[in-house]
């Protein structure tokens, strides 16, 4: 059980750096120098006339239009402070722990590939399933961060976290909180601004064997070798010898 900072040295990212005193290895310190960048940076600039802000976040209708890159830059987009801070100290303390699990190159692709699949799945649905989804613009850290606290919580379940600074979770019972967190928070508001929430959630349930899907395909593919197996042989005749075969004598 871990409370306070992750541990020096290993992981996937090969060294760190020391920020403030506090040691931060490098992967987890670029994304979150991109998160803060993008955000802090992006606000700025949309002041001074630089829209950098309204073309990175995700409009459904402008992706239909061919603007793809706002599949992958909403994701580090963060425009509350205080989901700022919190999402930067998540990083901090489970982005570690992944990294040494998942190697630098597999942290990234799951962080920015699993932000351009959750981003198509929104379009797909505010274009063809919920209207009101493709109605407002999306953009925010935590979807991502929500399906890395699922990833955690089924990659380390034996370990705590504390929700809020407060409220000691973990495993299956931080993923249900995490989810139902959302959907109270989604009522509240309004469940399409949720979706990216929800799809990344779903995904990460999927990509844990959560959901055990993989586990059903897997036992159902070995059903069909099985069966099949069954099959090629059900017409051979076992033959018994009362004696040695020759070539032992």
């Amino acid at each position: 059980m871990r409370w306070g900072a992750p541990p020096r040295g290993g992981g996937g990212g090969g060294g760190g750096y020391h920020v403030l005193g506090v040691w931060i290895p490098r992967p987890i310190a670029w994304l979150i120098a991109a998160v803060i960048l993008m955000s802090a940076f992006g606000s700025l600039l949309g002041r001074l006339g630089i829209p950098l802000l309204r073309l990175s976040v995700l409009v459904v209708d402008q992706v239909w239009s061919g603007e793809v890159w706002r599949l992958v830059t909403w994701a580090p987009l963060e425009l509350s402070p205080l989901g700022l801070v919190f999402g930067c100290l998540l990083l901090y303390f489970i982005g570690p722990d992944l990294l040494r699990r998942w190697g630098t190159r597999r942290f990234f692709v799951n962080f920015f590939g699993g932000a351009a699949v959750v981003g198509a799945v929104t379009c797909v649905i505010g274009r063809y399933v919920w209207s009101d989804v493709a109605a407002v613009p999306h953009l925010g850290l935590w979807p991502m961060q929500e399906a890395m606290i699922i990833a955690w919580a089924a990659l380390f379940s034996d370990r705590q976290i504390l929700l809020f600074f407060a409220l000691p979770v973990a495993g299956r019972n931080l993923i249900a909180l995490t989810v139902a967190i959302t959907v109270v928070m989604a009522a509240m508001s309004s469940f399409a601004v949720f979706v990216p929430h929800f799809v990344a959630e779903f995904l990460a349930l999927l990509y844990m064997d959560v959901i055990p899907v993989r586990s059903a395909i897997a036992r159902g593919r070995l059903a069909w070798f099985q069966r099949g197996y069954k099959r090629r042989t059900a017409k051979l005749t076992r033959i018994d010898r009362d004696e040695p075969p020759r070539w032992t004598h």
